[in-house]
C-alpha cells in the first residue's frame, strides 16, 4: 500500500469515528452494541463504532456551540464549522485544536478543494473562501474572502457545498456543487460554480425544483462529491420528495440517476425510509452514510443502495450520539 493510499484509508477510518461521535444540538442516541457469540466472544462486523476519548465536549476543552459540519481535509486535518461561535476550527487527527479562523457569520457547511482552499456557506446567498496555502496553513492569519454573493436573489439560502475535481482536455478543473433553498419554488436547486466564481447567475443542475420524484430537488440539505475525476455526486433533501437521497452522474444530456428506483428495489429508495436527512457522506469503500435528525438515526448503505449496519434511538447518557450530528465531507 503506498503512502497516499494509506493516508486515504486512515482518513476514511477517522471519518467513520468522527461521523458517529461528534455532536451538535438535540437528543442523544446510543451506539449499537456488538453482538456476541454463544461463548461470549465479540463478533466484529465490517463497521465498528468506537467512542472517541476524550469526548469532544466542554469538559475536555472543546467549547463548541451548535457545530453543523465537519470536514476531514486533504492534508489531512480536521475542520469544524462551529456555527454558534462564528468560526472554523482546525484540529489535527488526534483531535487537538490547532487554531481557529477569523470571524465567519453562521458557517453551516464547508468543503476543501484540491488546492486546499476551504469553501464555506452560511445559510445565506453568500459563499466564502479561506486560502490556507497563502498563509502556510496558519488559519488565524487567513482572510475570510467573500467570493460570491447572489445579488439578484437575496432570499436564496445555500445549505451545503462540495468541491469537485474533473479533467478538461487533460487538465484538472475545479468546480463546486452547492445546494440551495429559498422562498421561491425555483430556489430549490443544486447549483454548480466555476473555480473563480466569475458568474452573476449560477448554473443549475437539470433537476425539477420542488419535484416529488427522481431528478428533482426539494429543500436540499446536504451534498458530497465522489472521488476525484468521477463527476458524480450524492445529495439529500428534507422537502416533500419520495426519494430524499439521490446519486447523480454526468451524461451526454445532463445529469442522470446512477441509482434509479425504476431499475429495482433499493433500500435507499424505500417508502418513508427518511424523514429529515440532514447530510450524506461516503467512506473509502463507497458506502453511503445518511444522518436523519428527525428519526435520530444514522443509516449506512452499500454503493448498490443496500442498507447495512444502521442504528439510532432517542436517549441520554454515556457513549451516545446526538441527533443533529455534523456531516463529513471526505475527498477520496
Amino acid at each position: 500500500m503506498n503512502f497516499g493510499k494509506a493516508l486515504n484509508l486512515a482518513a476514511g477510518l477517522l471519518i467513520l469515528v468522527a461521523f458517529l461521535l461528534l455532536a451538535c444540538g438535540g437528543e442523544k442516541f446510543p451506539l449499537p452494541q456488538q453482538p456476541e457469540e454463544g461463548g461470549g466472544s465479540t463478533i466484529v462486523s465490517d463497521t465498528t463504532y468506537i467512542q472517541l476519548r476524550p469526548v469532544w465536549d466542554a469538559a475536555a476543552g472543546y467549547s463548541l456551540n451548535q457545530p453543523q459540519d465537519i470536514l476531514i481535509g486533504r492534508e489531512p486535518l480536521i475542520y469544524i464549522a462551529d456555527t454558534g461561535n462564528d468560526r472554523i476550527l482546525m484540529l489535527d487527527l488526534a483531535g487537538n485544536i490547532l487554531d481557529q479562523s477569523q470571524t465567519i457569520d453562521n458557517p453551516v457547511a464547508l468543503t476543501q478543494d484540491s488546492k486546499l482552499n476551504l469553501l464555506i456557506v452560511t445559510d445565506s446567498n453568500k459563499i466564502y473562501r479561506i486560502n490556507l496555502t497563502a498563509v502556510q496553513h496558519q488559519i488565524a492569519a487567513a482572510p475570510v474572502e467573500l467570493v460570491f454573493e447572489e445579488v439578484d436573489n437575496p432570499d436564496r439560502r445555500y445549505t451545503a457545498i462540495a468541491a469537485l475535481l474533473t479533467s478538461t482536455q487533460g487538465r484538472g478543473t475545479i468546480s463546486y456543487f452547492v445546494t440551495a433553498t429559498g422562498g421561491d419554488k425555483n430556489d430549490n436547486q443544486v447549483l454548480i460554480f466555476p473555480e473563480g466564481f466569475q458568474v452573476r447567475v449560477p448554473d443549475a443542475i437539470n433537476l425539477e425544483a420542488n419535484g416529488l420524484g427522481i431528478l428533482s430537488a426539494s429543500s436540499p440539505s446536504g451534498i458530497t462529491a465522489l472521488r476525484d475525476f468521477s463527476g458524480d455526486f450524492i445529495f439529500c433533501m428534507i422537502g416533500q420528495n419520495s426519494f430524499k437521497v439521490q446519486w447523480l452522474t454526468p451524461g451526454e444530456f445532463g445529469y442522470a440517476a446512477r441509482l434509479n428506483p425504476a431499475a429495482g428495489n433499493f433500500d435507499l429508495f424505500a417508502i418513508d425510509k427518511f424523514a429529515q436527512p440532514e447530510d450524506v457522506t461516503l467512506d473509502t469503500e463507497g458506502n453511503i452514510y445518511v444522518i436523519d435528525a428527525e428519526l435520530n438515526y444514522l443509516f449506512k448503505f452499500s454503493a448498490a443502495g443496500e442498507e447495512q449496519q444502521s442504528f439510532g434511538e432517542a436517549g441520554a447518557g454515556e457513549k451516545l450520539l446526538r441527533s443533529n450530528t455534523i456531516c463529513r465531507r471526505y475527498r477520496q
